[in-house]
């Protein structure tokens, strides 16, 4: 291709034709022709011989100005524009770019979209309107324009900035009718051919056979130009090259038989895998256009993508953008793989707010299964394993998945493996010993990627296989110029900060004040801009300048007292669940949770539930953030979800340093808050409307979550807690509550959740045998005080005062046998060995129990 630039002299001119690796980072402009307006080729030619005073009057030589002054703005030295960068006279020329059209928009660093229809500086009231209304959505060549590139930005006639693709996306969703994914950058062969015909339905074209060629790389097609064809059978022969692409890309990729798909679905189900695009699509909503591409950009990352057996641990500070980072990796990579079979890309990200994502070997599950999305057959290993596994009846031993991941990986030429936060995995030393074992593989076609804080026990371990040269450092330097795009980027786009964008001398002072306070932390910038939006004239603005805090302990403080009094119980509830809770936390159930106070009967109270359940954001502020997961595991629809803002507002309400300061109320102690939580969650389920229906559940929204967690949440405060004693209220035949908790989640499906409303007592085991179940002991004993019925199954503790109650150990249950059946299913070796010294039968009905070494 060839680009153009502004010499020395001020002149515009052209490099010679480039490819390959020689194309520099260049800016692409897409906009509208108008008749005899526009610099050809032969004008610009013409314009590098002399000085020729029409080419400089039309409107075409002023887009190319503005093109080439944007793209200095933005670092960029070279651009491209299509009138006047292809040499429509010479026809294989043409043919080459229009061929080529789609890959080079897609490949620019920025595109530019001139609005020359559009004068409004501000897309407020007319602008608006103008811009819906821009010529610009109607031609055929923008289409592409539109969707190949990743950064496009839209500029009014007076060169005003109105907003980029990420930020008006609804607005040119409902323009164009293109669904967001398309304009977020999903790949394009994922909607079928009949809707991204549909997309140019009502385009035009000045050449009738270009409503057909503009579409051919929507299409990722390659045909010769036959002008004077007429679009009808240009059209056709476009229909033919996308039948035969598809049929070829069918081919290609499924390879699998449909019994094999099928089977396929089956092993992915029984891995029980995390979903980790969850946070991919959350960190692509907050990632600011080329955040991170100076890592892509280096030689560091180049040589890790090349070498075998490469390794890369990224490190720093909270709140650096270390998952946003891994984002621009993972986009990065994903592109890199997409037309390579042969290459794959896989990634995890650890969580510190979704405990699903806090475990190693649910890591390991999630790898192994986009590995197996990309292969061609199911690997011989894996259907093995999964057979002897009865089919997906047991779970495989951690020993036998790392064996098929290292075998399916092992399939590939590449495998690029990226790891997220390694310091919110709960399981440190778990994981190191994973990550080392991995290392231990020595495969030459594996290339892993991890980052986390700088803390002892990661580095100390990670020291034992990664150069000292394969370590990059996150600090200040590297990050302040991610910083400074993002914060402009805010105060451009942010409807909250608009004010402060109008006065140039004031934007620079924000500007200034953050970027010397920010010092390499995203987070601490963020929750600065948070602020400012509520600053309401300059007077307050500038007093707030003068005192931001230093650290984000410091901020986090003051958010926590800027909290209203009123606000302040509501608040506390928030956080403590948020905090502690067993998996993430749908909006609705917080304003639930906002409705609990243990200390009044009844607790729950229908009247105090927030009625937009998003005033949790106000309530709490920078603290917490919306997004959207299937928060409840269920294959339903996504829900809004509420959590946390990052792993450093956890950090700071569990540790000590919060006592010190003004917000010290606000410190959250794990015993105290899981207790607050177990009787909040029983109260709530003891209270529930009676009888429970379909039409209850709906409008309870926090039934679910109770009668799953609470179990989970009293084991955590030492089952010795008054929250064993309200536990006994609920685990009483008399009460609908006890009926009511086990048709909601019944403790023996641990592998699965069953709604089961017609679930009756005469079905359902005593209360002793649930208590024994869960291995709670003070239920148990107080359970069995009331003269409980002894014959049920537990853990150890509760096996030897069952046994000691004098229970029959060889009862029958009609669900899981006899305690020695339960106990060997669960793998509880301990509780074998009792049962069988207390005269245990080891054999009921053809089911033989091993006795344990």
């Amino acid at each position: 291709m060839r680009l153009l630039y502004t010499a020395s002299d001020g002149k515009i001119r052209w490099t010679e034709d480039l490819i390959g690796d020689k194309i520099p980072p260049y800016a692409i402009l897409s906009h509208t022709w108008k008749e005899g307006q526009e610099v050809t080729f032969a004008n610009l030619k013409d314009l590098d011989n002399a000085v020729d005073v029409d080419t400089q009057s039309k409107e075409g030589y002023r887009k190319i100005r503005f093109c080439a002054q944007q793209a200095k703005l933005d670092s960029l030295d070279y651009f491209w524009v299509d009138t006047c960068c292809i040499d429509k006279a010479n026809n294989t020329e043409l043919s080459k770019a229009i061929n080529s059209m789609f890959r080079w928009y897609q490949n620019a660093k920025k595109c530019y979209v001139f609005l020359s229809d559009v004068k409004s500086d501000t897309l407020e009231g007319d602008g608006e309107s103008a811009f819906r209304q821009s010529r610009w959505f109607n031609r055929g060549w923008t289409l592409q324009e539109l969707l190949a590139p990743h950064s496009v930005e839209f500029f009014s006639k007076d060169r005003a900035r109105l907003g980029d693709k990420e930020s008006l996306k609804h607005t040119i969703h409902e323009v164009t009718g293109i669904p967001i994914k398309a304009l977020s950058g999903s790949d394009l062969s994922k909607f079928d051919v009949a809707e991204r015909y549909s997309w140019a339905a009502n385009r035009q074209t000045t050449e009738e056979e270009d409503g057909a060629y503009c579409l051919f790389g929507i299409f990722g097609v390659h045909l010769p130009l036959i002008y004077g064809e007429g679009k009808e059978r240009a059209l056709k022969r476009l229909k033919k090259e996308i039948e035969t692409s598809e049929d070829a890309s069918v081919n290609e990729t499924m390879n699998r038989s449909q019994s094999q798909e099928k089977r396929l679905g089956k092993i992915c189900s029984w891995l029980s895998a995390p979903d980790p695009s969850t946070n991919y699509r959350r960190a692509h909503k907050q990632r600011q256009a080329e955040t991170g591409l100076w890592l892509l950009e280096s030689a560091k990352f180049t040589d890790w993508k090349e070498r075998a057996a490469s390794r890369l641990w990224l490190y720093g500070i909270p709140g650096c953008g270390k998952t946003i980072l891994s984002f621009t990796i993972i986009e990065h990579l994903l592109q890199h793989c997409h037309d390579d079979i042969r290459i794959v890309t896989a990634y995890f990200y650890f969580d510190f707010d979704d405990a699903q994502k806090q475990d190693p070997e649910l890591m390991l599950r999630s790898l192994l299964c986009q590995l197996l999305q990309r292969s061609f057959t199911i690997p011989k290993g894996v259907d093995a394993l999964f057979s002897s596994c009865e089919n997906g009846q047991r779970k495989p031993s951690l020993h036998a998945l790392l064996d098929v991941t290292r075998q399916v990986a092992q399939e590939f030429a590449h495998v690029y493996v990226v790891l997220d936060a390694l310091d919110e995995c709960t399981q440190r030393s778990e994981l190191m010993d994973m990550l080392e074992m991995v290392a231990r593989w020595r495969l030459d076609n594996l290339h892993l990627l991890m980052t986390s804080r700088k803390e002892r026990d990661i580095e100390s371990s990670l020291e034992n296989y990664i150069k000292k040269e394969d370590s990059l450092c996150l600090q200040r330097d590297v990050v302040d110029q991610d910083i400074q795009r993002y914060v402009q980027q805010r105060l451009r786009d942010d409807k909250g900060l608009a004010k402060w964008n109008k006065d140039a001398a004031v934007r620079q002072e924000i500007e200034a004040a953050l970027m010397g306070g920010a010092r390499g932390m995203f987070r601490w910038a963020a929750c600065q801009l948070d602020t400012l939006e509520k600053c309401r004239n300059r007077v307050i603005l500038r007093k707030s300048l003068a005192t931001l805090p230093r650290t984000l302990d410091q901020t986090y403080d003051r958010i926590l007292a800027a909290i209203s009094e009123e606000d302040c119980v509501y608040a506390m509830r928030i956080l403590q669940w948020l905090t502690f809770s067993a998996r993430p936390l749908s909006v609705k159930e917080v304003a639930e949770i906002v409705a609990i106070d243990v200390a009044r009967d009844p607790a729950f109270d229908r009247d105090e539930v927030l009625e937009d359940p998003l005033e949790a954001l106000n309530i709490c502020s920078s603290l917490v953030t919306i997004t959207k997961n299937k928060a409840d595991g269920t294959s339903g629809p996504a829900q809004q979800i509420i959590a946390l803002a990052h792993y450093s507002v956890q950090e700071y309400l569990v540790s000590d340093r919060i006592r010190q300061g003004s917000a010290k109320q606000y410190s959250m102690q794990e015993t105290e808050c899981h207790n607050a939580i177990t009787k909040a969650s029983l109260k709530y389920l003891i209270q529930l409307e009676q009888p429970l229906s379909r039409e209850t559940l709906e409008a309870s929204a926090l039934a679910r979550y109770t009668a799953e967690f609470w179990s989970s949440h009293l084991r955590k405060t030492g089952d010795k807690t008054e929250g064993s004693l309200l536990a006994i209220n609920l685990m009483s035949t008399e009460k609908p509550a006890y009926l009511n908790w086990i048709r909601l989640h019944n403790p023996d499906h641990i592998f699965f959740w069953r709604l089961d409303l017609e679930n009756s007592l005469d079905r359902v085991p005593m209360p002793l045998y649930y208590a024994a179940l869960l291995g709670f002991s003070t239920i148990t004993r107080l359970l069995l005080d009331k003269g409980a019925e002894v014959n049920a199954q537990g853990h150890k503790q509760v096996v030897k005062m069952l046994l000691d109650k004098g229970a029959d150990v060889n009862a029958q249950d009609e669900q899981c046998g006899n305690a020695l059946e339960a106990a060997s299913q669960r793998g509880n070796k301990q509780v074998v060995k009792m049962l069988l010294n207390a005269g245990a039968h080891p054999c009921q009905e053809d089911n033989p129990v091993s006795r344990p070494e």
